[in-house]
């Protein structure tokens, strides 16, 4: 019985933990993206327009990515997945809609911090290995698409 209670409190906290997360997780992320063995630094914003629970320890946020080097722009859909309770995140990425030639296949594995305001994540290409630094952090907006000129 008490066995019981106890698993039945836990599923109930880590509901409640999942519920925060989705209500919680912000919706923009900024900061930088940089190859291993590379002095280019990669400009990346990430937004999110659905955030779900897919169960009571993993949730999935949905949206677009745009990676910029100098004035040239790379925008993707992306899905990034949560579990509880260690926050830990995988983040995979869709080819560009327009056929820009854009590395896709691997994803970038981390953490996402305790208070939902910071990512780190190594990217890791699946064919090559070749791997990367994703260093995000929470932003009140943002979007994928360059700014206007003016």
């Amino acid at each position: 019985m008490i066995v019981a209670a106890s698993l039945l409190l836990a599923s109930v906290a880590h509901a409640a933990d999942l519920k925060e997360l989705t209500e919680k997780l912000p919706r923009a992320f900024i900061g930088e993206f940089l190859w291993d063995g590379d002095k280019t630094v990669q400009n990346v914003v990430f937004t999110f327009d659905k955030v779900r629970a897919l169960n009571e320890q993993n949730a999935e946020a949905s949206g677009c990515g745009a990676y910029q080097v100098g004035r040239e722009v790379t925008t993707i859909k992306i899905r990034m997945f949560v579990r509880l309770p260690d926050l830990q995140v995988e983040i995979f990425e869709q080819p560009p809609e327009d056929g820009t030639a854009f590395e896709t296949g691997g994803s970038h594995r981390g953490k996402l911090s305790d208070d939902l305001q910071r990512i780190d994540a190594q990217w890791t290409t699946t064919a090559s290995g070749q791997q990367g630094q994703l260093h995000l952090h929470a932003a009140s907006s943002a979007a994928c698409e360059p700014a206007a000129s003016i």
